[in-house]
């Protein structure tokens, strides 16, 4: 993994408040941040050669949801290790659980508790965590 000021993430969701918002706060953090507006963009844009260290993505999204979206990543990536953070808006027991058995790094609840997000995203660039 690259060091915090030049880690890429990858912020997929449907809401581009959501994505502007999550980009300044990252970038203002020292990330390299590319955006795209659902899974089909982000897996597209991963067929295209964008490396990226961490993806952060919804989970209700149109065409493709976030649990979708992570089996096909694992299709792409062949064990290339990008983390998976997802969020929710409509996160209980039962989707927390699917999407950790799914294989995301974390999830998170929206709103986000950023200071809690910027944390989790910091270990998700740790090589052995």
């Amino acid at each position: 993994m690259r060091p915090k000021q030049h880690a890429r993430i990858l912020l997929v969701d449907d809401d581009q408040a959501v994505r502007r918002s999550t980009r300044l706060i990252l970038e203002n953090e020292g990330y390299d941040c590319r955006e795209a507006d659902g899974g089909v963009e982000a897996l597209a844009l991963l067929d295209g050669g964008l490396h990226v260290d961490v993806i952060v993505t919804d989970l209700h999204m149109p065409h493709i949801n976030g649990l979708n979206f992570m089996k096909a990543l694992s299709y792409r990536v062949n064990g290339r290790g990008i983390r998976v953070i997802l969020i929710s808006g409509n996160l209980n027991r039962e989707i927390e659980r699917q999407v950790l058995e799914s294989g995301a790094f974390a999830v998170f609840d929206k709103p986000l508790d950023y200071p809690r997000f910027l944390k989790t995203l910091s270990s998700a660039l740790e090589p052995d965590s």
